[in-house]
């Protein structure tokens, strides 16, 4: 006989491993995992310098009345700064915001990975992917962006279409591939290429339904995500003018995105993790290992081995989906980029490791035990650690960094909130200072466009900004030798305009304005610091 304690674990155990409670129970864990990553004395936010801050700083531009496209410059379509207008417009600047809605999107992702999951396999093996998420790709990635936000609605839409390919169903993933492509253009597009693909071609051999059927559930598809996507973003069209909205959207990124080497495939190289540690190292071989490579193992087993028993129409759905996910970062795969569209593969990498034998259970064991480990040790050597407090702006924040902290403090201590300012974009948020400008950095290259340049310009002068604050000026202000620098007027401007007056141990610098321009200022010498 079952002892009474024995059949109640195994009670407990054939409860939690089904669908709804695992995924459940792996979202609570990515929440809090993730949760204690970003605050510490269980409410402070750590101070973030992410992307995120960048676009949390636009929503608070839209909060004021101020438009993407029109009166600052974006490159990608609103959803993400509409997002943050709304928590804004609820909560305020606050800097707690950021932190927890990149908790609450990490636990969503865990919650829908796990559920799509369920659909292709049985027992616990369905939480796999959730606790890699929780481990590996979080350390990677946790900047809510709209990498995530366009992530998690194609895995909503994935998941529509697992459960059948009616026309209510195609109509719903639409609609979830338009939202995907209101925070990212290109991986909305690329996730309607990837289901009309699969109906057209794919379901054709699993589908008894006449083939003039399949095609209008193609256009089905297409209409509704068009359809989303033009709903959002006709009233920034509108505002702005078609012509630059589609340069912001298409022409930029197609043609000048790619300057710097963060945004090509040098990025690969120039992240090379030379000098890190065992933990970085750790994250980006995994990382780097599974994404892509899953997919071409996936393919090649489906190519040499018939398997009978397997959701193979479904299989072939999550790894399409994840191969046009991988599509639209793979130009430039930084760490950062890759964890976003990782999900498919993890889960087909659960996939994978689904076998019999004592090897592969094995492995099966030894990466669910490290993705656990590796998630509760992280949040647990933050919350060990003593951070420093200030209260800003923004409201009480944690700062690990001792140089940071030295930067904040001297901010706080000589800063105002609504001062006009132009820097660094984590300052704007937490010190509620204001930019005037249409763009929040330069590079030398074709990056910043001659134009971006201008207007820069002209908003430090017309308003008067009194501080700037620049990260490594030789190697972006003062930067030379690329044949596509157009930054030499904002040269020429801070130089007669700013003096250097503090460089923080972080190797930023503050700049303090010392007189007005002349009429004649534009056509000096620029005169650059002979230290720093």
């Amino acid at each position: 006989m079952i002892a009474p304690e024995n059949r109640f674990l195994k009670t407990v155990l054939q409860f939690v491993v089904r669908p709804v409670p695992a995924s459940i129970l792996t979202a609570l864990f990515n929440f809090l995992t993730c949760y204690f990553r970003s605050f510490v004395s269980v409410k402070v936010p750590v101070v973030r310098w992410g992307d995120q801050v960048g676009f949390f700083n636009d929503g608070s531009r839209m909060v004021l009345g101020q438009l993407p496209y029109r009166d600052y410059f974006k490159i990608v379509p609103p959803g993400t700064d509409l997002t943050y207008a709304l928590l804004i417009d609820i909560f305020g600047v606050r800097m707690w915001v950021p932190n927890l809605l990149m908790v609450s999107l990490a636990a969503l992702t865990a919650l829908l990975m796990t559920l799509i999951t369920s659909r292709l396999m049985r027992g616990a093996i369905i939480a796999l992917p959730g606790l890699l998420l929780a481990s590996f790709i979080l350390v990677a990635s946790t900047d809510a962006t709209h990498h995530w936000f366009s992530t998690i609605a194609i895995l909503a839409a994935l998941l529509v279409m697992m459960e059948g390919i009616t026309f209510p169903r195609i109509a719903a993933a639409g609609a979830l591939c338009g939202v995907a492509a209101c925070y990212t253009q290109s991986k909305g597009a690329m996730a309607v290429a990837a289901f009309v693909v699969y109906l057209a071609v794919y379901a054709k051999r699993h589908d008894e339904t006449p083939s003039h059927d399949r095609w209008r559930k193609s256009l089905l598809l297409c209409g509704v995500a068009a359809g989303v996507f033009a709903a959002v973003n006709l009233y920034f069209i509108q505002a702005a003018g078609l012509r630059m909205w589609l340069y912001c959207l298409i022409v930029y990124p197609l043609r000048y995105y790619p300057s710097p080497t963060i945004n090509n495939w040098r990025v690969v190289i120039d992240g090379f993790p030379s000098h890190a540690g065992l933990l970085t190292w750790a994250v980006f071989a995994f990382v780097y290992a599974t994404v892509p490579l899953v997919y071409i193992v996936f393919f090649s087993r489906k190519l040499w081995t018939k398997e009978e028993g397997e959701p193979w129409d479904r299989l072939q759905l999550v790894a399409m989906t994840g191969v046009a996910m991988f599509l639209t970062v793979a130009s430039a795969p930084s760490l950062k980029r890759l964890a976003t569209v990782s999900p498919p593969a993890m889960i087909l990498l659960s996939w994978l490791l689904n076998r019999s034998g004592k090897a592969v259970a094995g492995l099966r064991i030894l990466l669910a035990t490290t993705a656990i480990s590796l998630a509760i040790a992280v949040p647990v050597h933050l919350q060990t650690r003593s951070p420093y407090y200030l209260n800003l702006p923004a409201g009480r924040a944690a700062l690990v960094d001792p140089s940071l902290y030295v930067e904040y403090l001297w901010l706080l201590e000589n800063t105002h909130p609504g001062e006009y300012f132009f820097g660094l974009p984590p300052f704007y948020s937490a010190f509620h200072m204001l930019n005037p400008a249409p763009v929040v950095d330069f590079h030398a290259s074709d990056y910043t466009r001659p134009w971006q340049v201008a207007a820069l310009i002209e908003a430090l002068q017309s308003h008067q900004v009194s501080m700037l604050v620049l990260r490594r000026t030789r190697d972006f202000l003062w930067a030379t030798g690329s044949p596509s620098d157009h930054l030499q007027p904002l040269r020429i401007y801070v130089s007669q305009n700013y003096r250097l007056t503090k460089t923080f141990p972080t190797g930023d610098e503050v700049w303090l304005r010392i007189r007005m321009p002349d009429s004649h200022g534009l056509n000096a010498l620029p005169i650059e610091p002979t230290s720093h």
